[in-house]
């Protein structure tokens, strides 16, 4: 019956039988013919085929030839994928024996079944698969659609006295479609793409932009945060005489923390009054023009103010008040 024969599913093959005077074929119905030597085979899958060898005496003998039939492969690729420009994309296939990725340029090795890729622009990739026999071919394609990164810019740095704000102004690609700043507690709006900030403290402000495609940048800009004798206002005069207008000397202003001390002097540099740790625009922390429980008499006296601003820098500030009666 000859040598066991190998054939793609699909096409026919030749068998051939030697040796014998006529031959007869078991039935099939994947022979061209059953008492001919060479019949022609066309099995889906894999069969056994039997013939009998007969001589010119009648004397007979059997023997088998098994067709191996190589069936199509499934070709599984991955499905396609978005990614930012300058990051990596993983191609995947499945099923063949061997793959051939098109196009080649920035696929880490084009003959894997699984490798990775970085294009810079979108790319429809298409992969190749054959089996090791020369069977068969099939072809998958994975879309991958690159995004290119967005630019941003948090603006210049700033300087503002403790208490007041300011604007930060970001400018971004036309492509950005959210904003993120960090940290939040001392802006307006943490997405918006020009908030206003009220730090306290020297902070650096980071914005982080994204686009359509998920891809992101970001950066930086700092708000410096000062405290001078601008943030406190103290009165050069009052008049403690009871009729509820301007009857007590106390120290007023913005982004102060707190009063750390407040001491007033008379002439002789005697203490009359003093106070600690109190918020500042308090007026009942202030002095009323008395000491002892005395009220005293009008003159020029002097006091020292030592004020932590809301940024914690210590401030001291020293003047003279007057009282009047």
């Amino acid at each position: 019956a000859g040598a066991d024969l190998f054939v793609c599913q699909g096409s026919p093959i030749t068998l051939n039988a030697t040796g014998a005077f006529r031959y007869v074929w078991n039935a099939s119905p994947f022979l061209s013919c059953l008492n001919c030597a060479n019949p022609v085979a066309t099995p889906p899958d894999t069969a056994l085929f039997i013939v009998t060898g007969i001589n010119a005496y009648g004397c007979s003998v059997k023997d088998t030839v098994q067709v191996n039939v190589k069936h199509p492969f499934t070709l599984l690729v991955n499905d396609g994928d978005t990614i930012c420009v300058g990051r990596a994309i993983h191609l995947r296939a499945s099923g063949a024996d061997t793959y051939t990725w098109i196009p080649s340029i920035n696929v880490d090795d084009p003959n894997a079944a699984n490798t990775n890729a970085r294009p810079t622009v979108t790319t429809l990739y298409k992969v190749v698969a054959k089996d090791n026999d020369h069977c068969f071919t099939d072809t998958g394609y994975v879309p991958i659609q690159v995004w290119q990164l967005p630019t941003v810019i948090a603006g210049v740095d700033q300087t503002i006295t403790v208490g007041s704000s300011v604007q930060l102004t970001a400018t971004a690609s036309a492509d950005v479609v959210r904003y993120q700043w960090t940290p939040t507690n001392s802006l307006s709006c943490a997405t918006c793409q020009n908030p206003t900030a009220h730090p306290r403290q020297d902070t650096k402000y980071t914005v982080v932009v994204t686009n359509g495609g998920g891809c992101t940048a970001q950066s930086d800009v700092t708000v410096f945060v000062t405290c001078g004798k601008g943030n406190l206002f103290v009165p050069n005069t009052f008049s403690p005489n009871g009729d509820g207008n301007n009857d007590v000397f106390f120290p007023r202003g913005s982004g102060i923390g707190k009063v750390k001390s407040l001491r007033i002097f008379n002439r002789w540099g005697e203490v009359v009054f003093e106070r600690f740790d109190f918020a500042a625009n308090d007026i009942a922390a202030g002095w009323d023009g008395r000491y002892k429980g005395q009220p005293l008499s009008s003159d020029v006296y002097i006091y020292t103010c030592d004020v932590i601003c809301e940024n914690n820098e210590l401030l001291t500030f020293k003047g003279d008040v007057t009282l009047l009666k």
